[in-house]
């Protein structure tokens, strides 16, 4: 018997985390959140687009946090870089209303493509809560595989995560640190079973530290996170090598040139699980380069090394991705 939580123990023991932490943010006074506002000096990373308009869609989300704030959108849809969690919330609410992000995604492999689109909103500048939706196309690799010419994977992710302490852009050296969770649902058993794979619903729950340095332009982030996914979700979850929780590291690091306001560019690293005696898993990487046209546009190009993906080696190609955010 495993000493290990399943995947649907851990993920309602972080969202019952998530629940309290959220209402101990809702509970605070409206004084204590006035102190916060006033004395946490933003960046702008550019031209932030604000308005001063009063409808109720501005009351509703009011735009107030710095531009970049919100990070960027990742494959399994939390806020934060292209294959790793940042403690970011997404959207531009402040701590007195909502925010809100909108992306979409592509990444060309050698032998494969994945297209993702999600939504994320966060609530007061404190919690944020996810989804988004995989279409993993094995084009003519599944042929080869034995599944099937184009055959297509679907994962269906659900994220909730919950700022702790810091801002990622205030003028101090403490972080944004944020825990999240979130839940994994793969839509092919019969595919899943046969290459090794123990379950087709799993569960994520990670610890991000997010800062970004303003006087020299140096965002890191570093992430450690508990899974069993196999290829983060797309293979299934735990296999016939090893059905255990591991923790796995994620990191970003990025220079924003002060010449180029609104340009991020960086590198990011990701170790994976080996679960299944079927085929082997590589860490994954990318160089990345972003710009934030204003809070309602971000695009994003990056050069992607993942490795060995079912079987088939040297899986290298581009990723790009649109974010819309309020």
């Amino acid at each position: 018997m495993h000493r290990f939580p399943t995947a649907a123990q851990s993920f309602r023991i972080l969202t019952s985390m998530t629940a309290l932490l959220s209402l101990g943010t809702l509970i605070t006074g409206q004084d204590a959140k006035a102190a916060t506002s006033t004395t946490t000096p933003q960046v702008t990373l550019g031209d932030d687009g604000n308005s001063n308009g009063q409808s109720m869609f501005r009351t509703l989300f009011d735009g107030q946090r710095a531009l970049g704030t919100s990070g960027l959108s990742s494959l399994e849809g939390a806020s934060g870089g292209g294959i790793a969690s940042w403690a970011t919330i997404g959207g531009y609410g402040s701590n007195k209303s909502a925010g809100m992000a909108l992306h979409y995604s592509y990444v060309n492999l050698t032998s494969y493509w994945d297209q993702n689109v999600g939504a994320s909103m966060g609530f007061f500048d404190r919690v944020e809560i996810s989804y988004t939706h995989n279409f993993f196309q094995t084009r003519g690799t599944g042929a080869k595989l034995g599944i099937g010419n184009g055959y297509q994977f679907d994962l269906d992710v659900a994220g909730a995560k919950v700022r702790l302490f810091g801002h990622v852009a205030d003028n101090t050296l403490i972080p944004q640190v944020a825990i999240g969770g979130m839940y994994k649902h793969d839509s092919d058993g019969k595919v899943i079973h046969e290459v090794g794979s123990m379950h087709t619903d799993g569960g994520d729950a990670y610890l991000a530290v997010t800062k970004l340095f303003p006087k020299i332009g140096i965002l890191i982030d570093t992430t450690v996170r508990f899974t069993k996914g196999n290829q983060w979700g797309i293979l299934g979850f735990g296999g016939d090598k090893d059905n255990n929780y591991h923790a796995q590291f994620e990191g970003s690091l990025g220079y924003l040139p002060s010449f180029i306001p609104g340009l991020v560019v960086g590198v990011e690293y990701r170790t994976k699980p080996r679960n299944q005696r079927f085929t082997d898993e590589s860490n994954w990487f990318d160089v990345y380069t972003s710009y934030f046209v204003n809070k309602h546009l971000n695009v994003t190009l990056a050069y992607v090394s993942l490795g060995t993906i079912a079987t088939y080696k040297d899986q290298t190609g581009f990723y790009f991705s649109a974010q819309t955010g309020f």
